[in-house]
C-alpha cells in the first residue's frame, strides 16, 4: 500500500505544482487539528460557564454586601434601643433615689425609724441582699417606704391655731399642773376635720372628758385620737383614706371652747404631734398661740 499521498495544485496560468505527504504526517497533521477543534470548544464551553459563574458570583457577593448593611443596621438601631433603655433605666434610678431620699428625710424629721424587713415569719432561704443601687433593691426600698409613709399622720387634721401644746401644762380648768396628751387646735364649731393617713376606726363614742371622740389605726404602730367633736362622721370598723372628712369640731366633753385635742401614738406610746403636723405644706394652716 502507498504510503505517501500526492497534492496536485494548479493556478490560473497553469502551473502546475505537486506535494508528497505521508500518511503519517497527514494522521498527525489531522490529529492536531482534531485536537485544536476539540480545545477550542471546551474552551469555548469553559469560557461560557465561567461567566456563568462570574455572574453567580457578583450576584452572591451583591446578596452578601446587603446582609451585611442590614446586618449594621440592626446592630446600630440594637445599640441605640440598649443606649435610651439605659438612659431610662438611669433616669429611673435618679428618680427612685430622690424619692427615696425625700421620704427618709420626712420620716426622719418626725424621729421615725424605718427598717426594710427582708423576710417575714413562715418563711426562709439563703439571704442575698439586693445592691442598694439597683433597680429592683431601690424599687422594694420606696414601695417600703411608701407603704410606711401612706401609715404616718402627716398634716394637720383640722386648720386653726395650736392653744395648747403636748406634754406638762397648767389644767385649764383647775389650774392644776397636768401633762397634756396631745395638742389642743383651736378653730370654729363645725370646722371640718381629715384623717391625717389611711387607716381604720377602731373606736367612737362620748364620754365626759373626751367628748365625742374618734380612734384610728393606721397601721406600723402609728394610731391617732380625735376628741371633742361636735359630730362624727365614721363609725368603728369603718376604711377611711388620708384626707377624708372624718368629723366636725366642737366643743363636747370636758372643754372650754370649740377646739380639736389630737393626739399620737407611736409604739403604744404618746408623742409630740406638732412635728408631724409641720411636716405637710399645709401645716401653714396651723398657727401656734
Amino acid at each position: 500500500m502507498d504510503k505517501q499521498i500526492h497534492f496536485i495544485v494548479t493556478s490560473e496560468r497553469g502551473d502546475i505544482r505537486s506535494f508528497v505527504v505521508s500518511r503519517k504526517n497527514l494522521k498527525i497533521v489531522f490529529g492536531v487539528c482534531c485536537f485544536l477543534v476539540l480545545g477550542s470548544g471546551f474552551g469555548w464551553f469553559s469560557s461560557g460557564e465561567n461567566l456563568v459563574l462570574r455572574e453567580r458570583i457578583a450576584t452572591m457577593q451583591k446578596n452578601l454586601a446587603v446582609t451585611v448593611a442590614l446586618n449594621t443596621s440592626m446592630q446600630a438601631r440594637t445599640t441605640k434601643q440598649e443606649q435610651e433603655q439605659q438612659a431610662l433605666l438611669n433616669a429611673a434610678l435618679t428618680d427612685l433615689k430622690h424619692k427615696s431620699k425625700v421620704i427618709e428625710s420626712i420620716l426622719a424629721s418626725v424621729g421615725v425609724n424605718l427598717e426594710v424587713h427582708e423576710s417575714k415569719k413562715g418563711a426562709g432561704g439563703p439571704f442575698t441582699r439586693l445592691p442598694q443601687d439597683s433597680y429592683a433593691g431601690l424599687t422594694l426600698k420606696v414601695d417600703h417606704y411608701l407603704d410606711t409613709i401612706q401609715s404616718v399622720p402627716l398634716g394637720p387634721p383640722v386648720r386653726g391655731t395650736i392653744t395648747s401644746r403636748f406634754g406638762g401644762r397648767i389644767d385649764p380648768i383647775n389650774g392644776e399642773p397636768a401633762f397634756h396628751s396631745g395638742v389642743d387646735i383651736k378653730n370654729n364649731p363645725g370646722t371640718k376635720i381629715m384623717a391625717p393617713a389611711d387607716g381604720v376606726v377602731v373606736a367612737t363614742g362620748y364620754d365626759h372628758g373626751h367628748g365625742h371622740f374618734i380612734e384610728i389605726n393606721h397601721g406600723n404602730r402609728f394610731q391617732t385620737s380625735y376628741l371633742h367633736l361636735q359630730q362624727d362622721f365614721v363609725k368603728q370598723g369603718a376604711t377611711v383614706t388620708r384626707g377624708q372628712v372624718i368629723g366636725l369640731l366642737g366643743n363636747s366633753g370636758r372643754s372650754t371652747g370649740a377646739h380639736l385635742h389630737y393626739e399620737i401614738k407611736y409604739r403604744d406610746k404618746l408623742i409630740d404631734p406638732v412635728k408631724f403636723i409641720q411636716v405637710n405644706p399645709r401645716a401653714a394652716a396651723v398657727s401656734v398661740q
